[in-house]
């Protein structure tokens, strides 16, 4: 008994679909359940708006905490911070200048000095005793000494004085603390780990810990800090597009206790003159797509005189509309764990074997014959293999992750082109359920919370962009879809206005790689047009797919009805296939909503497909006919 091959793929694939479904329900009950979020703040700026209102302190906070404002940002200060800006009652600075006990000790000796009444020299002492245990303390008239055990060069951007006062007011008016450590050089990993447990004790309402600087505190030893906040259960923060070194290993070290974070910096707001409606569609948009828990808000940076009020209106504005979307203003918590799901790693085996089968049979111009049950079932054997070797062996699912996501995209893309002689509606949908069995089964296995989180970032997302416009045009060249075979192509000398436009296809393709998870890159233009579509549809369909890749699908079913231009439709046909290639790597981002991403890849298809047969009518009612016109008046004029 012979089995159809096509029906023996659409088997397998509704196979694939049903187990990464069974995979996926830990994930959507978790994004179900999810739904805090919190605003927070830096202490000094709220204190800042309370001197310019000459109000009390707690008395703005109880104003802007029933906005949503639920957490305060402490900071802990560095040497040059304490020398310059002076923001504690604590000088900063070398033995010569400050003590001439200590300049006994090396005139360039760093030294802190406080006067013996500062009401937090004993915390201080103890708290730096612990970090530097090496340090040692003096009196000198009405001031103690603390010689540090460095120079003035080395403690200058190394963190050594929390702001006490602002932990005091937190824990006097219970207000949910974010501690913002920072690089210490000459402290241990433990030395840090042990002082932060000290703080943690004094001040149990320490929740979250921002690391602040370009490097970890206690990097590259951050276990022993990663322990004590997993003992406490207070979480680190991930903020989102910032690149700190040794936060991500403490991330994972501390796993799960993780929150991402989203925040604008002042540089920013400025630089690119946001306005307010801008900035809280960013921050809607980081908790709602990409399940940002913690907001770090500023007062508008652009405004001059009102600050407190034009704070207060934008986050009621937020808190309305996260409300309106069904989330709490509340403290978040961790995620529970989750890890890779082993009807996921089955359903990407399927899908993996079953793919590159297929191609295969497509080259070899035999995907219409029958095969027999036996190889029926082998391949199905092989399937969960390889399934099963994935859920296995981490390093091979690592490997074979990025071949999943290309060689689906490449059968759907080669499904939706092949069908344009039968029925464009059929192929086009066959093609969206190989694209979203394929990206389902790869969101099923790889999106764990580690993924979600950005820990593990998915190995294959330029693989999957890249790869799959290269099999086609193989498949292309071997099959002799294009009008002539790779050996005809060498032989004969070059048409340029052809390999400019399959060079074009293929430099657009490596920059959209290069491009890919870099915000950086992304022009005003583009952001400001994202920001339309998002306004317009609720969940933005990417670009590349309903600007590019769905409407280049129906240009090429509308060239091939017509006959026109054979040699140039291989461009087309490449273009074309970067629409399946984006719709899978939307289900690699994995801190997406998976049910957004399901409507991001349905949106990109209806409007692309929308787009497509706007321009094969404005091809066929109005530029040919005006070619021609003017092609018939040029010649009768000659």
């Amino acid at each position: 008994m012979k089995i159809n091959k096509r029906i023996l793929f659409i088997t397998a694939f509704i196979a694939a679909f049903l187990l990464a479904a069974a995979g996926l329900m830990p994930r959507i009950s978790a994004e179900k359940t999810n739904k805090s979020v919190a605003f927070t703040a830096e202490y000094k700026e709220i204190a800042s708006l309370a001197y310019q209102n000459n109000k009390e302190l707690s008395d703005i906070w109880h104003t802007l905490s029933g906005l949503g404002l639920l957490g305060a940002a402490v900071p802990e200060y560095t040497g040059d911070e304490l020398a310059v800006y002076n923001p504690v009652p604590v000088s900063f600075g070398s033995a010569s200048l400050l003590s001439p006990k200590a300049s006994e000790k090396g005139f360039n000796r760093a030294v802190l000095r406080f006067r013996s009444d500062f009401v937090y020299a004993d915390i201080l002492w103890k708290y730096l005793s612990i970090k530097l245990p090496t340090s040692n303390i003096i009196t000198e008239g009405q001031y103690k000494v603390v010689i540090l055990p460095g120079s003035v060069d080395e403690f200058k951007f190394s963190a050594i004085v929390p702001d006490f006062a602002a932990l005091e007011f937190a824990r006097a008016n219970n207000i949910t603390v974010i501690f913002r450590p920072a690089p210490c050089t000459p402290a241990s990993g433990r030395n840090i780990a042990d002082a932060f447990e000290f703080l943690a004790d004094k001040y149990p309402n320490i929740r979250n810990i921002t690391p602040a600087g370009l490097v970890a505190p206690g990097y590259p030893d951050v276990k022993p800090l990663a322990s004590v906040l997993k003992a406490r259960e207070i979480t680190v923060s991930l903020v989102e597009f910032v690149k700190q070194i040794g936060v991500p290993a403490l991330a994972r070290n501390a796993a799960p206790y993780v929150i991402p974070m989203h925040s604008l910096t002042r540089d920013e707001i400025i630089s690119r003159n946001l306005s307010r409606r801008t900035i809280a569609d960013r921050f809607i948009r980081a908790v709602h797509e990409r399940s940002i828990r913690l907001i770090m808000v500023h007062p508008y940076d652009l405004q001059s005189g009102g600050r407190l009020e034009v704070f207060a209106e934008d986050l009621s504005v937020y808190k309305k509309a996260l409300e309106a979307r069904g989330y709490r203003l509340e403290w978040p918590t961790a995620s529970p764990r989750r890890a890779s799901s082993p009807t996921g790693a089955l359903a990407c085996g399927i899908v993996f074997i079953f793919s590159l089968w297929f191609y295969f049979m497509r080259i070899s111009a035999s995907e219409k014959e029958g095969i027999s049950l036996l190889f029926a079932a082998g391949l199905f054997a092989v399937s969960l293999l390889a399934g099963g070797s994935m859920y296995k062996v981490p390093a091979l699912a690592r490997l074979l992750g990025g071949f999943c996501g290309a060689f689906v995209a490449a059968e759907a893309a080669l499904t939706a082109l092949e069908y344009y002689k039968k029925n464009f509606i059929f192929s086009s949908i066959a093609a969206l359920f190989i694209v979203l069995t394929g990206g389902l089964a790869i969101a099923s296995f790889y999106g764990t919370s580690e993924a979600a989180l950005r820990l593990t970032p998915f190995s294959g997302v330029k693989l999957t962009l890249l790869l799959p416009p290269l099999m086609v045009l193989f498949h292309d060249l071997v099959r002799r879809v294009h009008p002539e075979s790779i050996g005809e192509i060498i032989a004969r000398p070059a048409l340029w206005g052809e390999l400019v436009l399959i060079g074009a296809v293929m430099l657009a393709l490596l920059v959209m790689a290069v491009r890919s998870d870099n915000v950086s890159n992304v022009p005003v233009l583009e952001v400001a047009f994202r920001d339309f579509m998002e306004r317009l549809l609720a969940v933005r369909p990417r670009t590349k797919e309903f600007l590019i890749g769905y409407p280049a699908l129906v240009l090429y079913w509308y060239l091939v009805r017509w006959n026109y231009i054979p040699r140039c439709r291989e461009a087309v046909r490449l273009a074309a296939s970067l629409a399946f290639c984006s719709a899978v790597n939307t289900f690699c981002h994995f801190h997406t909503l998976l049910r957004l991403s399901v409507i991001r890849v349905l949106n990109g298809w209806w409007l692309g497909m929308a787009a497509g047969v706007v321009l094969a009518a404005l091809l066929h009612f109005v530029l040919i006919p005006l070619f021609r016109s003017a092609y018939s008046y040029l010649g009768s004029r000659h």
